[in-house]
């Protein structure tokens, strides 16, 4: 059986180290191993890395052909207002749907990013909070 074990991002070189710092304060990621071309973070209870790779090619960094990459926060308020502070910027509005709260926004990287904060589970009977 296969297992997903690492999401790969082409960064640009001078971006590689302040993408790292984003990615890890905006998610909590702890951050494994860093040099100059190369960041990985490890995406806690899933054993799947994020691994950031320095790139010049054209190709792969491409805006457009982004993966999108979604992770669910403790906090979407917190982590918005992190991303936003760090340079990542809102594609439309927070989103309020029966389940929880959405966002979607544009790392400084260029890369898309899905941010949800479930609604809190009482019993079966959700908080309704919003």
């Amino acid at each position: 059986m296969s297992r997903l074990s690492r999401l790969v991002l082409f960064i640009r070189p001078p971006l590689l180290p302040s993408s790292a710092s984003f990615y890890s304060s905006v998610l909590s990621l702890p951050l494994l191993r860093s040099t100059a071309s190369f960041a990985e973070l490890r995406c806690p209870g899933s054993g799947v890395s994020l691994t950031l790779t320095a790139s010049s090619s054209t190709a792969s960094l491409s805006t457009g052909y982004s993966p999108f990459l979604t992770f669910t926060v403790p906090s979407l308020d917190h982590a918005v207002s992190t991303a936003c502070q760090l340079g990542g910027e809102l594609d439309g509005p927070v989103k309020f749907p029966a389940h929880g709260k959405v966002a979607t926004l544009r790392t400084p990287d260029g890369h898309m990013l899905g941010l949800y904060e479930p609604v809190e589970d009482l019993g079966g009977v959700t908080s309704g909070k919003k």
